[in-house]
């Protein structure tokens, strides 16, 4: 016996976006993850396929993902808002990027 799925709207935009975007989060807590466009991302929508990594200070993460992200801004103030969360949290920058 086949099992029919309704899905909305927003829940179909959803999984289309994981499929058709290379999915990139960051986070100082695993607690909130925000896309490559800083916007907010709920664990349950990331999938469950990244590679991961860490990273200490702005420099690092801005030379390698600075230039396709809207995570800090750029320059100086980029800088001092990384630095100001990274404070807080006491935790390094986390990344994680799709497998696909």
């Amino acid at each position: 016996m086949k099992k029919v799925i309704r899905l909305t709207e927003s829940d179909l935009m959803r999984i289309v976006k994981r499929v058709i975007n290379e999915s990139k989060y960051g986070s100082f807590d695993d607690k909130e993850w925000y896309d490559k466009d800083d916007k907010f991302t709920r664990v349950d929508d990331m999938g469950d396929d990244f590679d991961e990594e860490e990273f200490d200070d702005f420099d690092s993460l801005d030379s390698k993902h600075g230039h396709d992200t809207k995570w800090f801004g750029k320059g100086e103030s980029g800088r001092k808002m990384f630095d100001t969360y990274k404070d807080k949290h006491q935790r390094p920058f986390k990344v994680k990027t799709s497998r696909k």
